[in-house]
């Protein structure tokens, strides 16, 4: 792993094909051509000659189809560095306080290489690692380190950093801190293993994830048993009733006007129509009069009949004063009248635009 910084225009960028390109013509003679090369962007900013742009390259020299069985991704063991200078950069190693403005330089040796990672504002924004050296930060380690912090002075970038805190780890303990480091979202995104199809790893977890969805499901069936049923049943009969994108639309010719009225008139919804409407109508000349050639309708008489009963709320029990008894519901006529609403102990009839209610007799 290493920083590498290309420059464009100030308004250029660079495709994966372009960037490969240029990655080889600078280290031809570097990295083995059968190499995956990765460039994670770091950092951008303006120059005076263009825009700079620095990527983390990551070379994976080896097979990897091994870890595809067990592994959805995978990522460089010393990112746990990165792990490492994160918990320092948030306060929480002991015995190191670090500047509020979160600038860090941070060194390590591992496994005889020399890592140096540079934070500015708590962002990397610099990964180096170098090889062949002792067991631990000895001389030489530190002539390294300090012709970096000369290359930091002389930096556009780094050389406008202010208060850069540092830090030096001999022998790190990576223990985990590789996984925390992978759940960060710097590195949350990234795969040195990157393939089009699947991963047998993660078709296995999604096997494994609908085999026991469907247990769960055959469960929760044979749980419920006639409940679900019927419940799905009315489900689905809602659905048919709600459902008319596949159904053709039909022509219906109306009935004629003369219709309507005898249906609504036998409904006993009369009192709806016009006057002029029920002049004539079968039944209603009991209840016109005449009165110097003008014609006037009759009066209603709240006292033409008794309310003896209700039942289910739904069935009035009436008795005329003629003796007769009638069961009457909402809707229904008598004499003058029409049932409007039935209540438990009471019923409302209408007579024109007058209303009565009429209440069960105790007895």
């Amino acid at each position: 792993m290493m920083t590498w910084e290309v420059t464009t225009a100030f308004d250029g960028t660079f495709t994966e094909t372009e960037l490969h390109k240029r990655f080889d013509e600078d280290f031809r003679d570097v990295f083995v051509t059968e190499s995956r090369v990765f460039f994670w962007p770091l950092v951008s900013f303006n120059a005076s000659d263009g825009r700079k742009r620095r990527y983390l390259v990551v070379v994976a020299d080896e097979p990897l189809e091994n870890c595809r069985k067990k592994f959805d991704c995978c990522l460089p063991k010393q990112i746990a560095l990165y792990g490492i200078a994160d918990k320092i950069l948030r306060g929480k190693w002991d015995g190191v306080d670090v500047a509020e403005n979160g600038n860090l330089l941070f060194v390590a040796l591992w496994k005889h290489r020399l890592y140096i990672l540079v934070f500015m504002e708590g962002r990397l924004c610099h990964w180096s690692e170098e090889y062949g050296y002792g067991e631990s930060l000895d001389g030489a380690c530190r002539e390294r380190v300090a012709r970096f912090k000369e290359f930091l002075k002389a930096d556009e970038l780094f050389a406008k950093m202010n208060g850069v805190e540092e830090f030096d780890e001999d022998s790190p303990n990576m223990d985990g801190y590789f996984l925390s480091a992978a759940h960060d979202p710097f590195w949350s995104c990234k795969d040195l293993d990157e393939c089009d199809s699947m991963k047998p790893c993660e078709r296995r977890r999604w096997m494994v994830g609908a085999a026991a969805l469907l247990v769960l499901c055959a469960g929760v069936w044979a749980m419920c048993g006639g409940s679900l049923n019927l419940l799905c049943a009315k489900l689905f009969d809602n659905g048919q009733r709600d459902s008319f994108a596949d159904v053709a639309p039909v022509e219906l010719t109306p009935p004629a006007t003369r219709d309507l009225e005898m249906l609504a008139w036998a409904d006993g919804h009369r009192d709806l129509f016009p006057a002029k409407w029920n002049l004539g109508r079968e039944g209603f000349v009991a209840d016109v009069a005449f009165e110097n050639g003008r014609i006037l309708r009759g009066t209603c008489d709240s006292s033409e009949f008794s309310l003896l009963g209700i039942v289910g709320g739904r069935v009035a029990l009436v008795k005329t004063l003629a003796g007769e008894t009638k069961t009457l519901s909402v809707g229904d006529s008598l004499s003058r009248y029409r049932v409007k609403q039935i209540g438990m102990s009471d019923v409302v009839m209408r007579c024109g635009r007058k209303e009565v209610r009429y209440a069960v007799k105790m007895r």
